[in-house]
């Protein structure tokens, strides 16, 4: 392989100095053009014109031309160094044996590997390149949602979440940083350059099993960056195991048999929505065998199915899920994961499909299962043709799970009960409830693992009329109730008397 020419980072000292030569050079070539017979006439004759008369005002004229090549010599030096100073493309991906999955363990293991990334730090010497590789690794190694990279005043935060916990993993100098977010930059295809805006991109990953959503945002300690990490390879869980109650999973699993129509589960980002879609594609292929056709459309794809077509849609790719959708139709689909519904043409040709002899399975974000149907609505879609389409709403939420090993039991206090009058709950449920003090099983947080909270809403014939009159949300939800739909409440309440989760808990996430 032949050698590649590189410079090296243009830092604002070498810039200064860049500068400095440009003007010198300037003023040469300034002086050039005076003492030189045709070009000085030249601009002799052009002062003439513009009556400049005066000493000084040829000066004062002269030093503007100056200033005018000082400035097309430093853009046009800035441009090439910039060009230049690109990491050959060899380089430009974190390879696979740079990726060391440590073995953390449980959460208590958090703590051996902050200690661990704080030697490499200190050991690295300026060599960001191995922080990068080790931040990414034990990320994926705690199995790791996110990773926040926030600079402050003197240091850079590193935290990773970790079961809907946040966990500060150590703290990187100052100095190192611009060369962290440089070498980040890089990897995910970014400019380099540009560090007053906001940018997205992907990391390379020479293993195609991992990935991670690259975030790039401005603030005024410098650029903050997060991760959202995804193992393409990660194991799917079974339907059965996600968490779902079992009168909500009967229902459920009867719906995912039908041939026709259309289910969208809904919730806050990091709810689990993907996690409940992959089980249940998982689940109608295992039930129908090779006699189903399963295609999928992701931004990005997050996990291989094996079996399933999948297509990335999005920037990366220039396809979007209007297009996408609509050309799949051709392709014969049995059942369709649509990602999300995001606009008025997306919705429009997912009931379409949905009414057309296709099972479809979407997200679409809205803060309840009755606020989907008006959510739709309002992005231009017939009332009717909801309630004829959409089998069923199905809702979830991630609560985070008491620590068993320091977890007790509690009386409940005036605020408690305040809380869950505020959400609905007149007459206040019997206990026991539970609280946790942190211990060294849960470094202190008084929690370990998230359970998921469900609701369906059945969309009946009863339900139906009110869904093709346009009900506000409030109101289809209280029929909804009426009709015997266990809310997300409810099944709030049943884990926080089983010790599972705290009052705290479920009304901070029941309340979103």
């Amino acid at each position: 392989m032949g050698m590649t020419f590189t410079l090296p980072k243009l830092t604002r000292k070498i810039f200064a100095y860049v500068k400095i030569v440009s003007i010198i050079i300037s003023i040469l070539i300034m002086l050039i053009i005076s003492k030189a017979s045709f070009s000085g006439e030249a601009l002799r004759e052009l002062e003439s014109s513009l009556r400049i008369g005066s000493t000084f005002l040829s000066l004062l004229f002269r030093g503007l031309i100056v200033l005018l090549i000082n400035a097309v010599l430093v853009a046009l030096v800035r441009t090439l160094w910039f060009h230049f100073e690109k990491v050959p493309e060899n380089t430009a991906v974190i390879k696979s044996g740079d990726l060391f999955m440590y073995k953390a363990g449980s959460i208590a293991g958090i703590s051996r590997l902050q200690s661990e990334l704080e030697r490499i730090i200190e050991s690295s010497r300026g060599s960001v390149v191995g922080i990068v590789n080790t931040i990414v690794s034990m990320g994926f190694s705690l199995a790791a949602s996110d990773i926040h990279l926030s600079p402050g005043a003197d240091t850079v935060e590193v935290v990773f979440r970790v079961q809907g916990n946040l966990y500060p993993m150590g703290k990187i100098p100052l100095r190192l940083y611009p060369h962290l977010v440089r070498r980040v930059k890089i990897l995910s295809g970014l400019s380099i350059f540009k560090q007053g805006v906001p940018q997205d991109g992907q990391l390379n990953f020479e293993d195609t099993a991992f990935t991670a959503r690259v975030s790039v945002f401005p603030t005024s300690n410098g650029e903050r960056i997060a991760l959202r990490l995804a193992n393409v390879n990660a194991r799917i869980m079974d339907l059965d195991n996600i968490g779902m109650p079992e009168n909500i999973l009967l229902d459920y699993k009867a719906l995912l048999n039908r041939s026709q129509g259309m289910i969208v589960i809904t919730g806050p980002t990091g709810s689990g929505k993907s996690t409940t879609m992959f089980s249940s594609l998982l689940n109608i292929q295992t039930q129908r065998k090779d006699s189903v056709n399963i295609v999928t459309l992701e931004d990005p794809i997050e996990t291989n199915l094996e079996g399933f077509q999948q297509t990335q849609v999005g920037q990366a790719t220039g396809l979007t899920f209007p297009t996408a959708l609509r050309s799949v139709l051709r392709q014969d689909p049995d059942v369709i994961m649509l990602g999300e519904i995001r606009d008025e043409e997306t919705a429009s040709i997912a009931i379409r499909a949905a009414m057309t002899g296709h099972l479809l399975l979407t997200t679409v974000h809205a803060n309840s299962t009755s606020g989907v149907f008006n959510r739709l609505s309002q992005m231009g879609v017939d009332p009717v043709q909801l309630s004829s389409a959409i089998h069923a709403v199905l809702s979830q939420r991630l609560c985070r799970q008491l620590c068993p090993s320091c977890r007790k039991i509690i009386e409940l206090t005036s605020f408690h009960v305040r809380q869950l009058k505020l959400l609905g709950v007149e007459d206040i449920p019997e206990g026991p409830f539970y609280e946790a003090e942190g211990c060294t099983e849960c470094l202190g947080r008084g929690f370990i693992g998230q359970v998921a909270l469900f609701e369906m809403l059945l969309v009946t014939d009863h339900l139906r009329d009110f869904i093709s009159r346009g009900l506000p949300a409030h109101q289809l939800s209280r029929e909804a109730r009426k009709a015997g739909m266990p809310t997300l409440l409810d099944h709030g309440l049943d884990f926080a008397r089983q010790g599972k989760i705290s009052l705290t808990e479920l009304t901070r996430v029941v309340s979103e």
